[in-house]
């Protein structure tokens, strides 16, 4: 079944695909928070997760012919973040040490800013495993992407839910 978000996006690519211009940036308006805030959440660093949603879009505009059916676009799209997100920081590990940086903007409630930081204090292959788990994605899935065993990602996968379960649980009861 499909949501009304779904449906206009789906027309959106249809309209785009037609040679409407105005199609893409509706697209891309209707798009951008979610990507941002997924990127956000690998590489705690607003600008670059800004970045990196802009080279998303400019992938899509590349391959948009690509696309079999609407429906696939927003898999493809987060995908593509995830994808572009990790590979940054990867090469930024490469220059420099990555820092967590916490998130606080004024329009995150306070239960937002203790899941965020309750993740944050994972460790970063914890993080990165738990986060792709969330967004939908298979253990062998996270095993190509990361290049881990699956039996490093279903231990941290774990490990990272243990923890979060037990942080989360601890703080609910006060």
């Amino acid at each position: 079944m499909k949501t009304d978000k779904t449906k206009a996006i789906s027309k959106l690519i249809k309209d785009f695909r037609k040679g409407n211009n105005k199609a893409l940036e509706d697209l891309m308006l209707a798009t951008h928070q979610d990507l941002f805030w997924l990127s956000f959440s690998y590489t705690k660093d607003k600008m670059l997760a800004e970045d990196m949603v802009s080279e998303t879009f400019l992938k899509l505009i590349e391959k948009i012919h690509t696309i079999k059916t609407e429906q696939n676009l927003s898999g493809y799209l987060r995908t593509i973040v995830i994808n572009k997100s990790l590979n940054a920081i990867r090469s930024r590990k490469k220059t420099s040490l990555v820092e967590t940086i916490e998130i606080e903007t004024e329009e995150d409630s306070d239960s937002d800013k203790f899941v965020r930081a309750i993740i944050n204090d994972l460790s970063e292959a914890e993080r990165e495993v738990l986060l792709m788990w969330s967004y939908g994605y298979a253990l062998r899935e996270i095993c190509t992407k990361t290049g881990m065993t699956f039996s490093q990602v279903r231990t941290l996968l774990e490990k990272a839910k243990s923890s979060f379960s037990k942080k989360y649980r601890k703080n609910e009861e006060g």
